[in-house]
């Protein structure tokens, strides 16, 4: 019954898509706040949901712009549902709200720079927006794999693309600390952070931490057993795996992430749950999987905040 609803991405898998967003965003407030939890947390709760749902069409509308590699109907499940598996922390962390947004639509542009003509247009413009979002943590320079290997990708490595490639990568963190320069602080000094290293300690992880490592250590399974076959599809498979590989070398690491220590994972995650889910053949199982990874995390989350 659940899979079917979400066969095709269409009106009825983008309702229940985002009714299911909505029941897990109330979930995990509830947990979260349930000590002093009011009408007033209503508000947060559709702040999140209203940004979650937003979100979900934005990358439902680029992938919708493929050729081959399009999102599946699984995914508008999969996402709300690794949603429910993640370890929240206590808010918002607009930075890497920002981040991911600027990471998903580079994975559109780094597609058109192989497949796409002119090339060199969208080199460059994945080129900036990864220079963008080295601006919020310096850890984020593992990202410019995705231009240089677009740039390698061409059979004539011309001046033209080596301009595209370098260029924001000179220009961009130029201009920023030329106007830091006449900028007050607290408007450029929050995107300017310095790196630091605040490595991933065993004893110090949380049952929520390892709950989410299930996700992963399933997304690492895909990455290595379920590769698509297709040009594009090769691709778009690619650019995932080196972000969830990236991800979790940073979150490892935690290189100056402040909170929300595995938040930069959540997208790939998110992507190879739903390969996953999709490559089962049998329905019924499908459907046990999505049933009982929901009945487990919803228990999991009200004894874990002590609601129950």
């Amino acid at each position: 019954m659940i899979v079917k609803i979400f066969n095709k991405v269409g009106l009825r898998a983008y309702v229940f898509s985002f009714a299911f967003s909505l029941a897990a965003i109330f979930l995990i407030n509830y947990c979260k706040h349930h000590k002093d939890w009011s009408l007033n947390n209503i508000f947060e709760i559709l702040v999140l949901w209203v940004i979650f749902a937003l979100f979900t069409l934005y990358v439902s509308y680029l992938q919708s712009k493929k050729l081959s590699s399009k999102l599946s109907g699984i995914h508008l499940l999969t996402f709300p549902l690794v949603f429910l598996f993640f370890p929240n922390g206590p808010g918002l962390v607009i930075s890497k709200i920002i981040i991911g947004i600027i990471l998903v639509y580079s994975e559109h542009l780094f597609i058109r720079a192989f497949f796409t003509k002119p090339k060199n247009k969208y080199l460059f413009d994945l080129s900036i927006l990864i220079s963008i979002i080295v601006l919020f943590n310096k850890a984020l320079l593992i990202f410019y794999v995705f231009p240089f290997l677009a740039a390698f990708s061409q059979k004539l490595f011309s001046i033209k693309s080596l301009i595209a490639l370098l260029f924001p990568i000179l220009f961009i963190p130029f201009t920023f600390y030329g106007l830091a320069i006449i900028a007050p602080l607290d408007i450029l000094g929050p995107v300017n952070y310095t790196l630091k290293i605040q490595p991933w300690e065993y004893l110090d992880q949380t049952n929520a931490d390892w709950v989410w490592f299930i996700i992963l250590s399933i997304s690492i399974y895909v990455t290595i057993f379920k590769r698509p076959k297709g040009n594009e599809k090769s691709s778009a498979f690619l650019y995932m795996t080196i972000w969830l590989y990236s991800s979790l070398f940073i979150g490892f690491l935690g290189l100056n992430l402040g909170q929300e220590r595995w938040l930069l994972s959540f997208v790939p995650a998110a992507f190879f749950f739903g390969v996953f889910i999709e490559n089962i053949r049998s329905d019924r199982l499908k459907n046990s999987i999505i049933f009982l990874g929901v009945l487990f995390i919803v228990f999991f989350k009200l004894f874990s905040f002590e609601v129950l």
